[in-house]
């Protein structure tokens, strides 16, 4: 993947709360500052630029796919 880089924008207070009632993890900054990050996936990163064409109903034509991350969640191990 080509990196992340930072948006000035931050979440409203309802809507990281929103986020967090629902066991979302809030994306943060290292720095703290930012709440969101945008993460390109590109043809030569293989299958993942694949999925994410399929998951979102892109054509896949573009130089890259753009990713808008505020929040992330981790399926739990079942032990």
């Amino acid at each position: 993947m080509n990196g992340k880089t930072y948006l000035e924008m931050k979440l409203t207070k309802y809507q990281k709360a929103r986020l967090l009632e629902f066991n979302w993890d809030v994306y943060t900054s290292d720095d703290g500052e930012h709440n969101c990050a945008w993460i390109s996936v590109s043809p030569e990163d293989g299958s993942i630029f694949g999925e994410v064409v399929e998951t979102l109903g892109l054509t896949g034509e573009g130089e890259n796919v753009k990713l808008l991350v505020v929040a992330t969640a981790e399926d739990k191990m079942e032990e």
